[in-house]
């Protein structure tokens, strides 16, 4: 009787089960669909989180001023083979097909000729006409002319060239290397503004907590705390709710330049990975960053490029004062539809070939001056390159000083953050007991608060520091 009980239950489940399998898979399908769906749709409203290095890259994969200066290079690159073209002869091909209205003539005058003079009257003959050119006339000709001595023009214009090549190559360089110090510099302030804005949103729970307390004492009667405790605390939550929300929006702006300097667009949002950085550099490093800076940054190489453009630019100057020898060759062709006239077999086709030279006489004085102006902008050029090299010897020294000045307040905040940590929790709880007054728990959590932010400050400032000598150095920097 049991087993057949057992048995009707089990039939009982096995229906069951089958009829609401179906509803069962159907449910769970739409859950799933639900899901993906969900995923799909918030997918790109998630912020994507970075490190410095996955900045760095994104920034000089994306970031427009890469591709302006690489055009930049281009445009150098083909100005350089435009300038070797010299070396080469130039060729051109010229063809026309000309009507005209009449014929072309000329007239052969009236002749008188005595044959036999006193025998033979003499014999008279008009004027006539005679046609040299039909009114249909095809002209070709090939064209050859091929520089064979310029006075060192050719190879100072192709130097020129040459070292406008030099030029934008560092061009290039120089601009990685500010966006690198672009993404740097927004991402510590981005980094600077995050621990701001945590330690403010902190320091207001702690006064909202504070605040809470100190009214429950007042509305319970304690003698510990009075009115003017209770305005006190709620004066310091409501300063520290509006300083945390000031710093918040201060932190989306660094974001917002941060992705704008990556080459992001306007509305991608993006957030920090958790990352510190702890850099330093030895006390007795500035004579080697100084000799670096002065050796690889571009600017500096980019002077110097310039001082031996203006060489080549006295050497074309100068060129003026010799002269320019050239091989000329031509190919010619006529037809004309007269058969007879100018249009004869020897007149068709024919060639020339020659040697031209030319050379300034006289331009009142023109290349005189010329070739003194260029000499004064060689040296102003070399001028400048001596004052930027100086002007970055400096700027390396004052970062380098700034740098160490930095690292002393790291080593010092860290211990300040240390003593108000302390302090700040052990006035919190005297408070709870009733052992200090409320100023002193607000005094403790400020005093904590400053000294932290004094600490993330001095740890950005150095960070900062160094991006802006790595920057300066030219040394950093992905190809």
């Amino acid at each position: 009787m049991n087993n057949g009980r057992a048995e009707k239950t089990r039939s009982r489940l096995l229906d069951v089960e089958e009829s609401d399998f179906s509803l069962i898979i159907t449910l769970l399908l739409c859950a799933i669909f639900l899901v993906f769906i969900s995923d799909i749709l918030h997918a790109d409203d998630s912020p994507k989180a970075y490190d410095l290095q996955q900045a760095i890259a994104v920034a000089l994969e994306n970031n427009r001023l890469r591709t302006i200066s690489q055009q930049s290079l281009e445009i150098a690159e083909e100005q350089y083979q435009q300038a070797r073209s010299a070396y080469w002869p130039n060729l051109s091909l010229n063809a026309s097909f000309q009507r005209r209205d009449e014929s072309v003539n000329f007239e052969y005058p009236a002749q008188r000729f005595d044959l036999m003079p006193g025998m033979l009257p003499p014999v008279n003959i008009p004027p006539q006409e005679i046609d040299i050119l039909g009114r249909d006339t095809s002209l070709y000709s090939l064209e050859m002319t091929y520089p064979l001595y310029t006075g060192g023009k050719r190879s100072s214009l192709i130097e020129q060239a040459r070292l406008g090549v030099d030029i934008a190559t560092h061009e290039v360089r120089r601009t990685n290397l500010q966006v690198v110090q672009d993404v740097k510099r927004y991402f510590y302030a981005a980094h600077y503004t995050q621990q701001l804005r945590d330690l403010a949103e902190e320091i207001t729970i702690s006064f909202e907590v504070l605040r809470d307390i100190t009214q429950a004492f007042f509305e319970g009667g304690s003698n510990s705390v009075n009115k003017l405790d209770l305005l006190q605390s709620q004066l310091a939550y409501s300063l520290a709710a509006a300083t945390h929300a000031e710093v918040a929006s201060k932190h989306e702006s660094a974001l917002a330049a941060l992705a704008f300097a990556m080459g992001l667009g306007w509305q991608e949002k993006i957030h920090l990975k958790d990352s510190d950085y702890t850099l330093s550099l030895p006390s007795d490093a500035l004579d080697t960053l100084v000799d670096q800076a002065l050796q690889f940054n571009p600017q500096v190489q980019q002077l110097s490029l310039a001082v031996e453009a203006y060489e080549a630019k006295i050497d074309e100057a100068m060129s003026d004062r010799y002269p320019m020898i050239g091989l000329v060759a031509s190919v010619d062709g006529f037809n004309n539809n007269l058969d007879g006239g100018l249009d004869t077999e020897a007149n068709q086709d024919s060639w020339t070939l020659g040697i031209g030279m030319q050379l300034k006489l006289f331009n009142g004085g023109h290349t005189r001056h010329r070739v003194s102006a260029v000499r004064v902008g060689h040296s102003q050029k070399e001028e400048q390159r001596l004052l930027l090299s100086e002007s970055i010897a400096a700027q390396v020294k004052h970062l380098f000083i700034q740098t160490h000045a930095a690292q002393r307040q790291i080593e010092i905040t860290q211990q300040a953050v240390n003593t108000a940590q302390e302090n700040r929790d052990l006035s919190s709880r005297a408070y709870q007991t009733g052992a200090v007054k409320t100023e002193k728990v607000i005094e403790a959590n400020l005093m904590d608060a400053l000294v932290r932010a004094n600490h993330y400050r001095s740890k950005h400032d150095q960070a900062l520091h160094l991006a802006e000598i790595t920057y300066l150095l030219g040394k950093e920097v992905v190809e």
